[in-house]
C-alpha cells in the first residue's frame, strides 16, 4: 500500500510527468464536484438558466455536452462531468418541483379569482355584498371640555389644588 501510494506521488509530481488537458479539466470539474456537493444543493441561478431551454432542452443539452468530451477523448472530463450532470438532471426534474404547467394552471387561476364574487373583495363593494360601516365605540365618553387660555381663578384652583 505504501508503495502504491510512493508512485503515485512521484508519477503525480514529477517533473518529467506534465498533466494533459483532460487531466486539468478533470480537475475543475472535481472542483466543481466538491462545491455543489458541500453546498447540498445546485445554485438557482444555474438551474434557472437551464430551464429557459426547458427541461427536456436542458436533458438534451447536457447529455449533448457528455457526447462531445466522449468524443474529444476527453475520459477523466466526461466522467466527473457525468456526475455533475446526474446531479444537475436530479434538481431539475426533481428537486426543482415547479412544472411550468402547473405555474401557468396557478397563474390563471388567480386572475380567474379577480373575477370570482365570492372571493373578490373589489367586486363585493361593487355589488353591494360587502360594505364598510363605520366601527362602533362601545364606552362612550363625554368629550373633554378644552382648556381656555388664559384659564379662570376656578379653573385655576381646580387645577392645583
Amino acid at each position: 500500500m505504501l508503495l502504491y501510494i510512493h508512485f503515485f506521488v512521484v508519477d503525480t509530481f514529477s517533473t518529467k510527468n506534465t498533466m494533459t488537458p483532460d487531466e486539468s479539466y478533470s480537475v475543475l470539474g472535481v472542483t466543481a464536484l466538491i462545491i455543489i456537493i458541500t453546498q447540498k444543493q445546485v445554485s438557482h441561478m444555474l438551474l434557472e438558466l437551464l430551464l429557459k431551454l426547458t427541461r427536456p432542452g436542458a436533458t438534451i443539452a447536457l447529455l449533448g455536452g457528455l457526447v462531445v468530451l466522449w468524443n474529444a477523448k476527453l475520459h477523466y472530463t466526461f466522467l466527473i462531468c457525468a456526475i455533475l450532470v446526474i446531479v444537475l438532471l436530479k434538481d431539475i426534474w426533481v428537486r426543482w418541483v415547479r412544472s411550468d404547467a402547473r405555474r401557468l394552471e396557478l397563474e390563471i387561476g388567480r386572475d380567474q379569482d379577480r373575477f370570482d364574487p365570492t372571493s373578490s373583495i373589489d367586486l363585493q363593494f361593487a355589488n353591494g355584498t360587502a360594505v364598510h360601516s363605520a366601527p362602533n365605540i362601545y364606552h362612550k365618553t363625554t368629550p373633554p371640555s378644552l382648556l381656555v387660555f388664559p384659564p379662570s381663578s376656578e379653573t385655576l384652583h381646580e387645577m392645583n389644588g
